[in-house]
């Protein structure tokens, strides 16, 4: 006689669920029984780099260089983190020096310059599209565009970054389409963005508009943190968190000749943005999706990152509720994906949708079956 298959049992996800290092929660897998569970660079000495610990989110600060002889990037960079420096939490949650026209020793030298008040404030600082720049200076990480060197073998960069001995360069990678950032997350970055969401100055040649179309269903197929680029200004910023993005990267909408209306906007940004991907509470859920009760919503929550769930629903990879002191937590595209995995139409009427779907043998029974 044949011993029986290992039986798969779902259990109920603990209270407050631990995150992952990239920021989002760790997953609760099914349990089976029986089983047991360059040359000339300047050398620079400097502290630790910032990890990503809570992941890539928020607002992601851009300081642009676009006249080298006009630069004031620590100003710049002091205004865009807001309160951070002084323990606060209002500003940018990671910053980028991007100067497309500089040499790499004025790169180089910016970036040193930016490390002092990045790390007084824990953010990680970012240099765009130069290898050796981040490196000389000791930053924290490297951004790179489709056309950038090593765009296309991240291995390859991180291997070169091992050898002068930064294997802990964190590498970010900008797609502009979903097939693109398919390709991206092969390679295994460590976070990737796409873009441009909306219409954008910053660039002479920009890349077609992606919009927010593209930014739903890129969020849903990243497998690691997505970063929104292009065209970013609070409102859109707000509306791609709440879509699934990590973080919002912002370039014009911060740029102002007074640095001071720079620190007030990036913290108003900062604010706008960690409220805009906060968890809703169940009542807010239910008055929502008010075609299921409460109950089994909450029920909903304990199971959401089941994979039988996920297929029974047509529910998207990252849908992820959970319960956290008895409490059931949605976060803002947990809600937006369920809406759409029950078919409801966007300008529709839940009166409408009943009507509709009320001979429909999909979703709404299969939730009722949990």
């Amino acid at each position: 006689m044949t011993s029986a298959a290992p039986r798969r049992c779902r259990q109920p996800r603990a209270a407050g669920p631990e995150r992952a290092a990239s920021g989002r929660r760790a997953r609760v897998e099914p349990c089976v029984e029986g089983s047991s569970g360059g040359a000339g660079s300047p050398a620079i000495v400097l502290a630790e780099p910032v990890r990503y610990e809570r992941g890539v989110e928020g607002l992601y600060g851009i300081v642009d260089v676009v006249d080298p002889a006009d630069a004031s990037v620590v100003e710049i960079t002091r205004a865009l983190l807001g309160d951070r420096e002084a323990g606060g939490h209002d500003g940018a949650s990671v910053v980028q020096l991007r100067a497309k026209h500089a040499s790499t020793s004025q790169r180089a030298l910016w970036a040193e310059q930016m490390l002092g008040p990045c790390r007084a404030a824990g953010v990680p600082l970012i240099v765009n599209d130069d290898f050796e720049a981040a490196i000389a200076a000791g930053a924290d990480g490297l951004h790179l565009g489709q056309d950038d060197h090593g765009a296309d073998d991240i291995d390859a960069v991180r291997t070169r970054a091992r050898a002068r001995g930064r294997g802990d360069l964190q590498i970010g990678l900008s797609t502009h389409d979903l097939g693109q950032l398919r390709e991206a997350g092969r390679q295994g970055p460590d976070y990737l963005a796409l873009g441009p969401i909306g219409p954008t100055q910053s660039k002479l040649d920009p890349d077609p508009v992606v919009g927010f179309t593209a930014l739903l269903d890129g969020c849903r197929l990243a497998p690691r943190p997505l970063v929104a680029i292009g065209g970013m200004d609070l409102e859109r910023g707000r509306r791609a968190l709440e879509y699934g993005a990590s973080a919002v990267a912002v370039i014009g909408a911060l740029r102002f000749d007074d640095v001071s209306q720079i620190r007030t906007t990036a913290m108003t940004m900062a604010r706008a943005f960690r409220q805009a991907a906060a968890p809703v509470e169940l009542d807010e859920v239910h008055r929502r999706i008010p075609v299921f009760p409460a109950q089994q919503l909450h029920e909903l929550a304990r199971w959401g990152d089941a994979l039988g769930v996920h297929i029974g629903l047509g529910l998207p990879a990252r849908f992820a509720p959970w319960v956290e002191d008895g409490r059931a937590l949605y976060r803002p595209c947990d809600v937006i994906d369920l809406i759409a995995a029950l078919g409801k139409l966007p300008n529709e009427t839940w009166d409408q949708w009943r009507a509709r779907a009320k001979d429909d043998d999909g979703p709404l029974v299969q939730l009722r079956r949990l």
